[in-house]
């Protein structure tokens, strides 16, 4: 166990590696999709679906309001599974936009002082991805708010496709919901980069979420179980 720690965290220190390049060769990086107003999502945004989604607050006094308000949600999971329509892997499918390359102030806030890429970055937005994909599957139109509380349970497996991520090339990630089982949900992604002229992978990524009820507190168990959407096994 042990060695394969860190073989991972050795390929992790090898992919922030590469540092800033100049002049005209950061143009290679930027991505055509990655435009200025293009619909598809903005890693920046990640974290405000999740807000608007949970009824979460950045202010303190506002978040304590709202997580007494979660509390009333427990009415409103469903009381069995029949309740719930299955749904298929392309429902929960999400792209969101990394613009390295595109946007100079974006990218400051992921460069070490070595102009290195914080590898603790891509982890951070591949977790909020995971869990906005959880949110994607369980998606119900009638509400407004989610009453489920979906945490991460581990980070199940990266598999590394590229021994360096560029600096100054835009990223994308993909991924949908793959499994669901009693309480948890499986999320697998692909983040892909894009230099002189197409994506590359950089590697693939599987989490499991766990969902639980709206006060955070209770999650699928024999005697308790917090029912949520099948998924098809077709894209």
């Amino acid at each position: 166990m042990l060695s394969l720690r860190f073989q991972f965290l050795r390929s992790a220190a090898s992919l922030t590696s590469r540092s800033l390049c100049t002049g005209a060769a950061s143009k290679h990086g930027k991505a055509p999709d990655m435009a200025e107003g293009n619909p598809l999502l903005h890693v920046s945004n990640v974290r405000n679906r999740l807000r608007e989604i949970v009824g979460a607050s950045t202010n303190w006094s506002d978040h304590q309001q709202a997580m007494a308000e979660r509390v009333s949600l427990s009415s409103m999971l469903a009381k069995s599974q029949s309740q719930l329509p299955a749904k298929r892997m392309k429902d929960s499918f999400l792209e969101v936009h990394l613009p390295l390359g595109s946007e100079p102030k974006l990218r400051e806030k992921y460069l070490t002082y070595h102009n290195t890429v914080r590898f603790g970055r891509i982890l951070e937005d591949l977790d909020s991805l995971a869990v906005l994909i959880s949110y994607s599957h369980t998606y119900n139109p009638a509400l407004k708010r989610s009453p489920l509380s979906i945490v991460t349970a581990l980070v199940d497996k990266i598999d590394m496709r590229q021994h360096v991520i560029y600096p100054d090339c835009d990223i994308k990630f993909t991924g949908h919901v793959t499994w669901v089982g009693r309480s948890s949900i499986e999320a697998k992604m692909l983040m892909s980069q894009y230099r002189d002229g197409s994506y590359a992978p950089i590697l693939d990524a599987t989490f499991v979420m766990v969902a639980r009820d709206p006060a955070n507190k209770r999650y699928g168990c024999n005697s308790y179980t917090i029912y949520k959407n099948h998924v098809v096994p077709a894209f």
